[in-house]
């Protein structure tokens, strides 16, 4: 049953005082959200009072007059879902916002109706439909221009790293067009940049758009694309191995997740080593290794792309590992216990004399004695650079 002209013209009081103190109910409000939905706090407090003001204005005037959203406050819903998408609020919190809003502006006419026309109270029921209809209209545009502008950053975005990580790659003298690509991604061209590396094979786009949407959920800076047959992720300020974590639960879960880490480095010339760093680290992932640091990895990284050329140097030693896998085990243990005969013994459960004489054979058998720097930098490059198992 439509209102009465009497509960009409009670409503339409009810709302133009509502209207006149807006400027001192927009900062409760603004409280209020702020209080409620505390990530509201880096959206600026003037600009967010603004809207409430301009929303509550609209609303209330069609509240009095008994109407529906018209275009121009669909339009303005727009406009603040492409804002709020902007400024990098997640949708539900936008949404949220909406929803106090609402609630407080429902109460708000509540009380000033029982407290001056409580004989109206009951016509109240008759707004709902209509309150419910503004909440419809309103955050369905807001979500959809939200949407919009999500969609038109992550393109954006996606184009500008494709472009950033082309230049970087293609000619890194030239680092001038670079940097202002990086500063429009949000990096800061003189800090320090981290790339990593995974094999463009395994992250066809659907894959590639996951991992996308996943880094913008990270701390840092990072942004990824593919060039040529690499996909590489480059971060400022963030944890590489969470990284690498995010790749590896993206379904399927662990398929493709081989992961290079490339060098912490300053600068954009530093980037371009790190990209460097990175795929050569990717070189050495493999069987239970999903994920190599070129911290680690530098030796057998580094040397990767000469091992053919190199392979010579080292026939006697692979051949030897391959054929007594305990002789490469014992100058493995060598090395990676301090140079000490008793103490890589005992990590092999060997006596100290059983391992020495494995040394002395692999010296015998490879012509590198592990006991020199040389030898021993030899036999681990041999070991390292030609994997046998």
């Amino acid at each position: 049953m439509p209102l009465s002209d009497a509960a009409r013209q009670a409503i339409a009081r009810i709302c133009a005082q509502i209207i006149e103190d807006l400027p001192k109910i927009s900062e409760e409000m603004v409280r209020r959200i702020r209080a409620e939905i505390p990530e509201y706090a880096f959206i600026p407090a003037e600009e967010h009072r603004q809207f409430v003001v301009h929303q509550g204005r609209m609303l209330f005037a069609c509240i009095a007059e008994q109407s529906p959203p018209q275009a121009e406050h669909l339009a303005y819903a727009r406009e603040l879902g492409r804002r709020r998408a902007e400024q990098g609020l997640p949708i539900e919190l936008m949404l949220g916002a909406y929803h106090i809003t609402f609630r407080e502006v429902w109460n708000m006419i509540l009380r000033r109706t029982e407290a001056e026309h409580p004989e109206h109270v009951g016509d109240l029921a008759y707004l709902v439909t209509l309150i419910w209809t503004w909440i419809r209209d309103i955050t369905g545009n807001a979500s959809e221009a939200y949407g919009e502008e999500v969609r038109r950053t992550q393109v954006t975005r996606a184009t500008l790293a494709h472009r950033l990580f082309t230049a970087l790659t293609a000619d890194p003298a030239q680092l001038e067009p670079a940097a202002t690509l990086a500063q429009a991604l949000g990096y800061r061209p003189d800090d320090e940049f981290q790339a990593l590396c995974l094999s463009a094979e395994d992250w066809p786009d659907d894959r590639t758009e996951q991992l996308r949407n996943r880094l913008t959920t990270l701390p840092g800076e990072l942004h990824c694309a593919t060039v040529g047959t690499r996909l590489l992720v480059l971060g400022q300020r963030h944890d590489p191995d969470t990284v690498a974590e995010a790749a590896a639960v993206i379904p399927p879960a662990g398929a493709g997740a081989a992961v290079g880490v490339g060098l912490l480095r300053p600068g954009l010339a530093g980037a371009v080593d790190s990209i460097t760093d990175a795929t050569q680290a990717l070189c050495r992932t493999g069987g239970q290794q999903r994920v190599a640091h070129f911290a680690d990895a530098w030796l057998a990284a580094g040397l990767g792309a000469q091992a053919a050329r190199l392979a010579p140097l080292f026939t006697e030693a692979v051949a030897t590992a391959r054929a007594d896998a305990h002789l490469a085990e014992a100058v493995v243990a060598f090395a990676d216990h301090g140079l000490s005969v008793a103490a890589a013994a005992r990590a092999l459960h060997l006596h100290p004399n059983s391992l020495a004489y494995r040394l002395n054979r692999w010296h015998e058998l490879t012509g590198f004695d592990p006991r020199s720097g040389d030898g021993l930098v030899a036999s681990l490059v041999a070991l390292r650079l030609y994997p046998t198992d």
